[in-house]
């Protein structure tokens, strides 16, 4: 028995229309169009929330720090701020360095903060001085830097370390919105 003839005994035998070939081709285009628009679709949000993220971060790009340490426990630290506007809660949080500075150093307890915390207008500079814990001794260390936090004009919240990107700062502990939907299943299946 061939292909043909068992197609023809399932044709007749069951009742089932089949359709033709242009019906067939119809429908898996139909289907190709809408994954090809829902894949395109998809590629696009993605440029987008790139490019908000780009926009966002634009002023923190122009906000950055220069240490120099003078005597054993005291960090000068100049904040320039290179943008049109102003950035707002300046924390500058000293952090020492063994080796070259890289990610993951040392954080120092500090004792005081003096110096514009509160504003720093647009297209200005400023000195805080940082005087640290007097258990630590800066001069033991190869570098020091100070991660930055502050807020933008639009009221961003922004993280520095040294001379690195900017990233939003979520604080310590990142919200349970924020988590992805796995994470948020694992923790509240436990």
């Amino acid at each position: 028995m061939s292909i043909v003839e068992a197609l023809t005994i399932i044709r007749t035998g069951w009742g089932i229309d089949w359709g033709s070939v242009p019906d067939w081709f119809g429908g898996l285009g139909t289907v190709g169009t809408l994954l090809f628009g829902v894949l395109s679709l998809r590629r696009e949000l993605r440029a987008r929330r790139r490019e908000d993220q780009a926009a966002q971060a634009r002023q923190a790009r122009l906000v950055s720090t220069t240490t120099r340490t003078e005597g054993k426990g005291v960090l000068r630290v100049r904040v320039a701020n290179d943008s049109d506007g102003p950035v707002f809660d300046l924390v500058a949080t000293p952090v020492v360095h063994s080796g070259d500075p890289a990610p993951g150093g040392r954080r120092v307890p500090e004792a005081t903060v003096t110096g514009p915390v509160d504003r720093l207008d647009g297209g200005t500079a400023a000195e805080l001085f940082i005087a640290v814990d007097r258990s630590i001794d800066l001069t033991g260390y190869a570098s020091a830097t100070v991660q930055l936090c502050f807020t933008d004009q639009q009221g961003n919240r922004w993280r520095r370390e040294g001379t690195g990107q900017p990233e939003p700062d979520l604080g310590d502990e990142t919200s349970p919105a924020r988590r992805s939907w796995l994470r948020r299943r694992r923790s509240g299946s436990r």
